[in-house]
């Protein structure tokens, strides 16, 4: 459209009264009310004389009409005039920021695809670029698969691909062909100076002048660029256009490799990525046979690019270039570590000078960093090009998100500061000078300073990434201020400095930051929780789950889940657990499935829990898959399902995993011992030992002794005992002492016996040194050595033990029982048997007896009748006992009822002996067939003693009767 606008001059001033009209409204508004009521009393006088025509009076009631209307009309057009200003001016603004953001084209135009040159896609020109664009050789099978990963959708999302490898690996050039090869010609190019250009473009709207998918080029991304990228913004960018980026492989491994919440975003960003890997290699056939077609005069050792770049021949130009020309070299090294502590653009004049006078020093001691030396450095040096016409430093201009002006500034080859960095071969990594950061964060922007924070973040410099966030805290931008708090309270975090980090993250939450509440209130709340402040800490996670962050509100709800099914409200964690399975999140929905599974276990819905395990197995999470199979392995074995428990706990085995192939292996080993499968649960127990887990590998010997003890291996079980004694494990070591010595003692081996008992003693373990001290006390009691017994079990008494002092007791009991000591072995035994289970029952026998020996039966009766109500084995021992006293007491009725409720029990021993004794009571009675039957039953027990006794009392039944 071409020519000029004529506004006539009776518009303008339309305009102008307008524009006053609206600027100073309410004056306007006092003039016209006063014009008005002027207009109006002149026509009410004119209407009054006499003589006037009806034509001219409605005329002026006309015009007064038409006045009140233009002095209404008048700042209502004014208002819509300095509406549009506005917006126009608004709109001016918003498209000289997008021009700023933007590394090439405009807000009005952005470059077509077919339009931009190697060069501005990222490739690095060489001599032989025609028309900034140098022959391409096809690297084919790469080609392919980038290609199809650029097709993979024609809708929205579209694909987001990423190109990573070694520097000079060719990724820039080889992604722009793919790129041609896959899209249109005319497709629109968004290429942002860095990731946070980005992110502001997709606030304002990304500039795209039609429907069709556009591209969005990202060359040599950084985790800074990549920590501006969160979920919402690719999903604003691939929405309009297809995403594509390279990276560095040192770079990639560094977001990869970190696990902290600083670079959170930037791997999230990456895993949802096409990551195509670019290996540095030199040609093979095919290529090489092409290479030297196109580039005839080349020798191609290394890559493609590389040789291209003439890298090695760059490289030794920068190692020799510390004697041949110091000033080059520290002006290569002080651009080479701009780049390394995380600043993308280029270096200006100004700021390369003042670390040239900090470099050169530090190279050459005594030589002043003159202006001359800086000149001849730079210009008869660093940026002089090689024969590639590529050179160590070379010139760029550059605008940064913090200015709209652009500037020129030097850039280091990325082929330098990849070998700096350690990346390159027969080239160490070279430190960066400590000199260099209070200098370089003088210099730059807060905005900069996030970018060194992220970056030394990932280099595990924690306290130069905590000097840098206070720095980037101060930026006027409220987002990126935010940001920079949240790397500190992390750092401060991840070094120790917990009083300082919780301030830090209580300043976040109060904050309510929409991106970065979450994850400090996330923080916050595990951190208190740590420190013992758990309501707190719920509050802080049920915070969390209400702000609906896609990251995580899915882990607060896991962890509340966890926190309060520890703490015994399952109903409250299994609304929680649900929160965080309904998000589908790719670790906590399946570690909260395992959660709700075993609440569900433990509530009795063994089927509701087999399905949330499972559904945690299929889910297929590496960590929770394993836990699912773990837990649905226990439930199965409890429900009896021997073939599924073997199944699932044989997978974990096999998994190899550190933590669960080893607890499987122990698990199975039992198992398979408790079906009798001798062979296989060795074996389990032995690919445990193999593991050598600190816990799991010693369960799995202990378990394998125990196992040998029984079969009667006594040697074997010897050997595994010592092996577990020799291991010094906390546990396991005194554990196997005390059944070590209990081995001996069955032995007869007794100075043995008690040399283990004294190791496990010596241990200081506060439930096995008790064990071993009963036990040395029941063997000394044997051995007719009550002194040193009475000492052992003291000790156990006065430890207060829960597990041991109860036996200790008992024991006590027995020896002052032996002494004649009855008032304090019956005060013993009653000790014994308070609340303990366990002990308690063995001690009221022996309580009971005591009282019989006394004539205190009917106390002795009601000892041993709670015993016979209790159950379990010592009932028929009570119940055996009760019939001798009531058969001593005359009470032969009662006494033959209790025996034979005695022999119905099919307990061997007392069954026997309870027929014996009912027999003789028979006979005694006169009931001989009765007798006759009961010693025959003994005899048919197959119980040696009480089979030979019973035939004696047979013969002399026999003998009395004939």
């Amino acid at each position: 459209m071409s020519g000029k606008t004529n506004t006539t001059p009776q518009l303008l001033l339309i305009r102008s009264l307008s524009l006053v009209a609206h600027r100073h409204l309410a004056g306007w508004i006092a003039g016209a009310t006063a014009a008005n009521a002027a207009l109006i009393t002149l026509v009410t006088m004119l209407m009054q004389l006499p003589g006037q025509r009806d034509s001219i009076i409605t005329l002026s009631i006309l015009g007064v009409l038409v006045f009140l209307a233009i002095s209404i009309v008048l700042p209502v057009i004014g208002y819509r005039i300095e509406q549009q200003r506005r917006l126009t001016e608004d709109l001016e603004k918003q498209y000289r920021r997008v021009d700023e953001l933007l590394a090439e084209g405009s807000s009005h135009r952005l470059p077509r695809l077919s339009e931009l040159s190697d060069e501005q896609l990222g490739a690095t020109p060489t001599r032989y670029s025609r028309n900034k664009s140098a022959p391409y050789i096809a690297r084919t099978l790469d080609d392919e698969q980038i290609r199809d990963a650029l097709r993979a959708s024609d809708q929205p999302p579209y694909p987001f691909v990423v190109v990573w490898g070694a520097t000079k690996a060719g990724k820039s050039r080889t992604l722009v062909e793919a790129l041609r090869a896959s899209l249109p010609p005319d497709t629109e190019v968004l290429v942002p100076i860095d990731g946070r250009a980005l992110a502001e473009l997709v606030q304002i709207g990304l500039p795209f002048s039609s429907e069709t998918p556009g591209l969005v080029f990202l060359d040599d991304l950084t985790a800074v660029d990549l920590e501006a990228l969160p979920s919402a913004v690719l999903s604003g960018v691939r929405g309009r256009a297809v995403l594509v980026g390279t990276m560095t492989a040192s770079r990639r491994s560094q977001v990869m490799a970190s696990d902290g919440e600083v670079t959170r975003i930037a791997r999230i960003a990456l895993e949802s990525a096409h990551n195509h890997e670019l290996l540095f290699r030199p040609p093979n056939e095919t290529e090489y046979q092409e290479a030297i077609r196109l580039y005839p005069k080349e020798s191609f050792r290394g890559s493609i690019a590389e040789t291209l770049v003439g890298g090695p021949e760059l490289l030794a130009k920068y190692r020799a270039g510390q004697d041949t020309n110091p000033a080059g070299y520290a002006l290569v090294q002080a651009a080479v570590d701009w780049r390394r502590a995380g600043l993308h653009r280029p270096i200006s004049d100004s700021e390369l000078r003042q670390l040239f006078a900090l470099y050169l020093p530090l190279i050459r001691a005594g030589m002043p960093a003159t202006t001359a030396a800086y000149r001849s450095g730079l210009h008869k040096w660093a940026a002089v090009p090689i024969a590639s016409q590529v050179a160590l430093l070379s010139r760029a201009t550059f605008a940064n998100t913090d200015s709209s002006v652009r500037n020129a500034g030097w850039v280091a080859l990325d082929y330098v500061v990849a070998a700096d960095e350690g990346s390159m071969p027969d080239h160490a990594a070279r430190p960066i000078p400590n000199e260099l950061w209070p200098e370089l964060l003088e210099l730059i922007t807060p905005s900069e300073a996030l970018a060194v924070s992220i970056a030394a973040h990932t280099r595990d410099q924690l306290d130069l990434a905590a000097t840098a966030a206070r720095i980037a805290a101060r930026a006027a931008d409220s987002d990126q201020a935010a940001a920079a708090a949240f790397i500190l309270a992390f750092t401060l975090f991840k070094k120790r400095d917990l009083q300082e980090a919780e301030a830090a993250f209580e300043t976040l939450v109060a904050s309510q930051h929409p991106e970065y509440f979450a994850g400090a209130a996330f923080a916050l709340g595990s951190l208190l929780f740590r420190r013992g402040d758990i309501e707190r800490a719920k509050a802080l996670y049920r915070e969390v789950i209400h702000a609906h962050h896609p990251e995580y509100t899915p882990a607060a709800a896991y962890f509340l889940g966890e926190l309060l099914r520890q703490q015994g409200d399952t109903a409250a964690a299994s609304v929680a657990f649900r929160e965080a399975i309904k998000s589908n999140h790719g670790v906590h929905a399946p570690g909260a499935l395992v959660g709700l599974g075993k609440i569900l276990n433990e509530e009795g819905d063994v089927e509701g829990a087999k399905a949330a395990y499972l559904q945690a197995i299929e889910l297929g999470h590496a960590e929770h898959e394993l836990s699912a199979r773990f837990s649905l392995g226990k439930l199965m074995k409890d429900q009896g399902d021997v073939r599924g428990a073997k199944s699932a706990y044989q997978h974990l085995v096999d998994s190899g995993h550190t933590e669960y192939a080893a607890i499987a292996a122990v698990n199975l080993g039992y198992l398979l011992h408790e079906q009798g499968e001798v062979t296989a649960s060795k074996a389990a127990y032995q690919k445990a030992i193999a593991s050598d887990h600190p816990e799991y590998a010693y369960a799995a010997m202990y378990n394998l002794a125990n196992m040998l003890n029984g079969e009667g291996d006594v040697e074997g079980a010897e050997a595994a005992y010592k092996r577990l004694m020799s291991s010094g494990h906390a546990e396991y070591a005194p554990k196997a002492a005390v059944n070590l010595g209990s081995l001996f003692r069955e032995q007869g081996k007794l100075g043995e016996a008690k040399a283990a008992f004294q190791e496990a003693i010596e241990s200081g373990h506060a439930e096995y040194s008790s064990a071993a001290l009963v036990n040395l006390g029941a063997m000394l009691i044997e051995q007719g050595d009550a002194s040193e017994a009475e000492t052992s079990l003291r000790r156990v008494i006065e430890s207060g033990h829960d597990e041991s002092r109860p036996a200790a007791l008992l024991n006590l009991g027995n020896l002052l029982q032996d002494r004649g000591d009855t008032e304090n072995a019956k005060a013993a035994y009653r000790a014994a048997a308070d609340g303990h289970t366990a002990t308690r029952a063995a001690a009221l026998i022996s309580l009971g007896n005591v009282l019989r020996k006394e004539g205190e039966f009917g106390e002795a009766i009601k000892i041993w009748q709670e015993v016979i109500d209790y159950g379990g084995d010592m009932a028929i021992a009570a119940l055996f006992n009760m019939g001798n006293m009531l058969r001593d007491e005359g009470s032969m009725a009662e006494a033959i009822e209790a025996y034979r409720r005695v022999i119905d029990s099919g307990a061997v021993d007392y069954s026997a002996m309870a027929m014996i004794n009912l027999g003789n009571l028979l006979s005694e009675l006169g009931d001989i067939d009765g007798a006759k039957l009961a010693y025959q039953q003994a005899i048919n027990s197959g119980h040696s003693d009480a089979g030979m006794r019973a035939s004696q009392a047979l013969q002399k039944l026999f003998g009395s009767t004939s």
